[in-house]
């Protein structure tokens, strides 16, 4: 089909309109630190929505596959219709507020959807992206330098009122979500160095990224840095590529290991142990010569016991814990006392009962657990998070997606990673030897370092500057595995034509 003059333009400034996607993400980050701080968040998040409602008409316009987006576009909107219409039917408290996390939601099918695009149009782009990856890592160290320099440093953990200033993380609202950032940056961050063939800036590279792994201070950038080093190491040597390029990841390895204790990582964690120290304390003073009681399933627990347990529940953790943070009191005035105890299988740990993790997923599962059939095949609405004021939207990603949007919708959003992932095994163990390249290797250390971000960490799937990042990881991978099929068939047919 013949392209009009206004296709031809934007398909021929496809480049310029890429890059300039990419490198706007981290000062869009820091632009949202800053209406954080005035307290309109509303800017950023316009900002973003226009963004992606841009680059999703940009690339449908120069798309050859029209039919593709109609169909993504219509799955979209017949299975929010269907969930609008159930919560409704049940009671809808407010629907903008649902309309706009299933925005962000799906976010990453349209972004990896039109990321594909651009690459079948130039697919020059797939080499020039690395270069534009690393430089949104420099654009990030320049942000935390210049926080620092100015005297205006934001900390991962920034609780002064606690005494804890722990991990480095400049001018960026959401830990968790630059947390997953930086750790997706690393590998083409390394790659773009590694393809420059130079042993200083390849180990300058490595310093820089595995540095702001370790010193962000969080788990996830923590153990990243490690899987990144060696899976980036065993990337060079099944590519056979210059062993002294494995001399630094080597060096990173070591340094990692030996340097963990001091880290701010388990600085960081102290803290939590001094907090679940004074729980035990208060339980072992209830439970007496009991504390040592664990719930084994379908047991009969002891009457007197029992009653210890359900103290435990209610004086120590049915009130505000420090700082006024809420425990386990919204849940046991909703749900009930012995529902909620049933939900923790009557532990007394308080590595379980002061988690706020496991908090938040209980709530929801408790939610959950009351609902009818057809509102666990679509979902419930996200305003049902908020218990008593306080929001038990989980951080965790991917049980969310079970209690917002339910089977169905589950299905649909996780059908598109399972494929891809399927696809890649399935031309991989076709043949092993020539199909994961140093390119496909960085991008698939990308994608699934996302998907465990969001299972481990959080702030992922529906945080729109994480999802940018992982929806091209997606796209890489997918125009890899087209081209690697092409090349087979074409390699196929001209076997075949030569035998004739």
């Amino acid at each position: 089909m013949k392209k009009t003059s206004a296709e031809g333009w934007l398909a021929s400034h496809t480049g310029e309109f890429v890059f300039a996607l990419l490198v706007v993400q981290p000062l869009l980050d820091v632009l949202s630190y800053f209406m954080r701080e005035l307290d309109a968040t509303a800017v950023t998040t316009s900002l973003r929505m226009v963004l992606l409602f841009s680059v999703s008409f940009y690339a449908c316009v120069i798309s050859s596959r029209k039919k593709l987006y109609v169909f993504s576009y219509g799955v979209i909107a017949v299975f929010w219709l269907l969930h609008m219409l159930n919560c409704f039917r049940v009671g809808y408290v407010d629907p903008v507020g649902d309309v706009a996390e299933y925005l962000k939601l799906v976010q990453f099918p349209l972004w990896a959807l039109a990321f594909f695009t651009f690459f079948e149009h130039k697919e020059e782009l797939e080499t020039a992206v690395t270069g534009w990856l690393a430089l949104n890592f420099g654009l990030i160290l320049l942000v935390i330098v210049l926080s620092f320099g100015t005297g205006n440093p934001v900390y991962t953990y920034d609780y002064p009122e606690r005494g804890m200033q722990i991990g480095i993380l400049g001018w960026f609202g959401v830990p968790n979500a630059q947390s997953a950032i930086v750790t997706l940056l690393v590998p083409p961050l390394l790659l773009w160095a590694f393809e420059k063939k130079k042993l200083w800036l390849f180990s300058l590279a490595c310093l820089l990224g595995f540095g702001l792994l370790y010193f962000t201070g969080t788990r996830l950038t923590y153990f990243a840095a490690l899987l990144v080093a060696g899976g980036f190491l065993l990337l060079l040597l099944w590519n056979k590529e210059p062993l002294r390029f494995c001399l630094p990841l080597l060096a990173v390895l070591v340094l990692l290991v030996v340097c963990k204790d001091v880290s701010p990582m388990e600085i960081r964690q102290s803290y939590s142990v001094g907090s679940n120290t004074l729980y035990q304390e208060k339980t072992d003073a209830i439970m007496g010569e009991d504390s040592g009681f664990v719930y084994e399933e379908g047991e009969t627990i002891d009457p007197k016991i029992f009653e210890k347990v359900k103290r435990v529940y209610t004086e120590v953790y049915g009130v505000p814990g420090p700082y006024d943070l809420p425990l386990l009191g919204d849940l046991i005035e909703k749900f009930g006392l012995d529902a909620v105890m049933e939900a923790y299988d009557y532990t007394i740990a308080p590595e379980r009962l002061y988690h706020s993790r496991i908090r938040k997923l209980t709530a929801l599962e408790l939610n959950w657990q009351e609902k009818d059939l057809l509102t666990k095949v679509l979902g419930f609405e996200y305003a049902e998070a908020t218990i008593n004021g306080h929001i038990y939207d989980p951080e965790n990603d991917f049980q969310p997606l079970l209690y917002y949007y339910g089977y169905l919708g589950c299905f649909l959003y996780l059908a598109f990673p399972a494929g891809l992932i399927a696809l890649a095994l399935c031309l991989f163990f076709r043949n092993w030897r020539t199909f994961l390249t140093m390119g496909l290797g960085t991008w698939a250390m990308m994608f699934l370092f996302a998907l465990g971000a969001a299972q481990f960490s959080g702030q992922v799937l529906r945080k729109p500057n994480v999802c940018v990042y992982f929806s091209l990881s997606a796209a890489l991978i997918l125009r890899h595995c087209g081209r690697y099929w092409q090349r087979k068939e074409s390699k196929g047919r001209s076997n075949g034509a030569t035998g004739l």
